[in-house]
């Protein structure tokens, strides 16, 4: 599965938004996205300004929701989620002529935060071997600017929309987002405000991990299971051999709890078939699935060593039916059509 960066390209994502649901957006038509992946997308800006930062549309800076009136007095940036990592496309950059690659990162942060930056210098060869080698545009620190994708009075989502030049050796990239830092103290919360990532010679062929099914379905003994333990195995091959990219092939989270433990269980507990197609899915039950995908997708994107992965190695994901409810788009045309399968739908579209 290697591919030349001289001539590959990955489809880039669908500008979409998500609550936890977001990371689900683009997976109806197959489309490629990151982990929340459905809100790390959008046009990609190419405008630098002669101090080497990346400016987003104005635009771009108002997002979409009912954010809080007011602003946040902490002098850190309060994440709920991320950041994460995201690989796009690579192209010819149209001012220098360089094969370029282009990615983005997200961060989820309580509301009410200013625009945060993000900072992106070249460490330079993975190998030593490669240390003569000359760096191309990429001694100076580049500074992006974030794009506020969405924001309601919980939560606020922020992407850097990130470009850098491939090397004629394979290279290690930092990245930082100055004052991040975790919104709850918990044992599992690491600071995450700088990570590195590498990126292939411009000659070289990527090294791709594939993973899909990251989660239990119900019934599983949740008790007698110990985190997410196959990302420590994917981590310690990193360390020795980095991934330039990781594709999720569907189902990054399950979510089916949704009708056991969820607000979808009084549903679920109608065994008339009839009724259950009938059965209403009003504006409450939205706004209990919204918090619920949410959530959930903070627990799980949050949890080591699955968070660390998810800063350090490029992604790119597509939906499956896990991502929303177990068998999602399997079912008979009229059940897909009911109330309720319309309503998560749309939620975890979102």
């Amino acid at each position: 599965m290697a591919a030349d960066p001289a001539q590959a390209q990955a489809q880039a994502p669908q500008s979409t938004l998500g609550s936890a649901a977001s990371a689900v957006a683009s997976a109806v038509s197959n489309t490629v996205n990151p982990i929340l992946p459905a809100a790390v997308t959008g046009a990609l800006s190419s405008n630098a300004s002669p101090n080497n930062q990346i400016s987003p549309p104005q635009a771009a800076l108002e997002g979409v929701g009912e954010g809080p009136q007011i602003k946040s007095t902490s002098e850190y940036i309060e994440t709920l989620c991320g950041p994460l990592l995201n690989y796009r496309r690579m192209g010819t950059d149209s001012a220098s002529g360089a094969l370029t690659w282009y990615g983005s990162v997200l961060i989820v942060t309580t509301p009410g935060q200013q625009p945060p930056e993000l900072k992106l210098r070249c460490l330079g060869p993975l190998r030593a071997e490669a240390n003569n080698n000359k760096h191309s545009g990429s001694d100076q620190t580049k500074t992006f600017v974030s794009s506020k994708l969405y924001e309601d009075p919980r939560k606020g989502f922020w992407k850097f929309d990130i470009s850098l030049p491939f090397q004629d050796f394979e290279a290690r990239w930092e990245y930082h987002v100055p004052r991040l830092q975790p919104a709850k103290a918990t044992p599992s919360a690491g600071n995450h405000a700088t990570q590195s990532f590498v990126v292939p010679a411009i000659s070289q062929s990527m090294r791709i991990m594939f993973h899909s099914c990251n989660g239990f379905s119900v019934g599983t003994d949740i008790d007698a299971w110990c985190g997410p333990v196959l990302w420590n195995d994917v981590l310690r091959m990193h360390t020795q051999q980095p991934f330039h990219v990781m594709i999720g092939g569907g189902d990054q989270i399950y979510n089916d709890s949704v009708r056991v433990d969820g607000p979808l269980r009084a549903w679920t507990d109608i065994s008339n078939p009839r009724k259950r197609r009938e059965f209403p899915f009003d504006e409450n039950m939205r706004a209990q699935c919204d918090d619920y995908y949410f959530d959930n997708y903070v627990r799980w994107y949050g949890q080591e060593p699955f968070a660390t992965a998810n800063g350090q190695i490029p992604q790119i994901n597509i939906w499956d039916d896990h991502d929303i409810i177990d068998g999602f788009g399997s079912y008979t045309d009229r059940f897909m059509r009911c109330h309720v399968f319309r309503g998560i739908g749309g939620v975890a579209h979102k």
